[in-house]
């Protein structure tokens, strides 16, 4: 990951939320956070244009009881091209708002 530490990006997930550069595109990750109401942890990534004010989609959404499941499926599902985020993380860049 360019501009940053892979290990510790993804640290911040269970905290914060965090941006990166890829394929021409701002992903933005809203990292794990938990609905109080339903009782679920959730976490998705939404994909913009050239800045946070060009939204063009919701990329990426994924809800369980479990923060921990909550990171290993946005980590090792394969919705980056039908890869995974560790095998494209090396084309990232991490990204400041």
């Amino acid at each position: 990951m360019e501009a940053g530490n892979v290990k510790e990006f993804v640290n911040n997930l269970n905290i914060q939320d965090e941006m990166v550069r890829y394929d021409g595109h701002l992903y933005y990750f809203y990292g794990i956070r938990y609905d109080s109401d339903r009782n679920v942890y959730y976490t998705s990534i939404d994909q913009f244009g050239i800045d946070i004010y060009h939204f063009e989609k919701e990329f990426y959404y994924y809800e369980s009881s479990d923060s921990s499941d909550c990171l290993e499926h946005l980590l090792s599902d394969n919705y980056w091209n039908g890869k995974s985020f560790y095998e494209v993380e090396i084309m990232m860049k991490w990204v400041d708002g």
